[in-house]
């Protein structure tokens, strides 16, 4: 499959599609658009692997697809606040999401609750 040859609409039409393999998924997460790498880390059967690398996308719309995706573990989802951590200026949303997430691990909320308090309230 020609992926690069393929429209925009169509690349991100190919990333949302649960029956889109792996390796495509991981071909599609590999390009600049921003927007592809967001449908790959909303895709419901996104390699485990890939999600986690997709955790530490640039952009704060793909992370934020990451901590959406239900596929993320209690691992995934410290990867992405360690990342968030490492920013100048972390994004708020994807914070207050975490802190929400079940499956994130206690130890990570006192984390955000000592490091970001007070966006919290």
């Amino acid at each position: 499959m020609d992926l690069k040859n393929m429209s925009q609409v169509d690349r991100r039409a190919l990333a949302g599609n649960p029956n889109t393999s792996g390796d495509i998924l991981r071909e599609l997460a590999k390009g600049d658009d921003w927007g592809v790498r967001s449908y790959v880390a909303r895709n419901t059967n996104i390699p485990l692997g890939l999600l986690t690398m997709l955790a530490q996308d640039e952009d704060s719309s793909v992370r934020w697809e990451v901590a959406c995706n239900l596929r993320a573990s209690g691992k995934i989802l410290v990867t992405l606040l360690e990342y968030e951590k490492r920013l100048k200026d972390p994004h708020s949303y994807i914070i207050c999401y975490l802190y929400s997430k079940p499956r994130l691990p206690y130890i990570a909320k006192v984390i955000i609750e000592t490091l970001f308090g007070e966006i919290l309230s």
